[in-house]
């Protein structure tokens, strides 16, 4: 008998348009182009930004992740801080959530920020409200 060979396809190797399908019972968002552009970040597999603090400061962030094909597929995302090497996240979350997130980001004098959502679940542990 002979043996099928597969290897994994790479994120940037399908086009976004085709992972709408997918993602789109999984979120909010009703304007497809959007949708597209959020599914285009997710697959590029980082996203470097800036959030405020009180008192008018910024801490600047990178989060990368790893994959992101499928809705339910879980992705490995390590958030880092410049200012703060000591301080970092390894954390796992479904593709969706993560997506969902993204089509949330702020954009503060061109320093992108995730929404408050991430942080306070990041943080302090406060699940998303639940997708449909």
């Amino acid at each position: 008998m002979e043996q099928i060979s597969t290897k994994p396809i790479s994120s940037s190797a399908v086009a976004p348009s085709a992972l709408v399908p997918l993602f789109a019972p999984y979120c909010q968002e009703h304007d497809l182009a959007r949708l597209e552009q959020g599914l285009a970040r997710l697959q590029s597999g980082e996203l470097k930004g800036s959030r405020p603090l009180l008192g008018g400061e910024c801490r600047a962030f990178s989060l990368v992740w790893e994959g992101g094909l499928a809705p339910l597929e879980q992705l490995s995302c390590q958030l880092r801080f410049a200012q703060l090497p000591q301080v970092d996240y390894n954390v796992e979350l479904p593709a969706h959530r993560l997506l969902a997130w993204l089509l949330e980001l702020s954009d503060q004098h061109g320093d992108l920020d995730l929404p408050d959502a991430f942080w306070s679940w990041l943080i302090l542990g406060v699940e998303p409200a639940a997708a449909p």
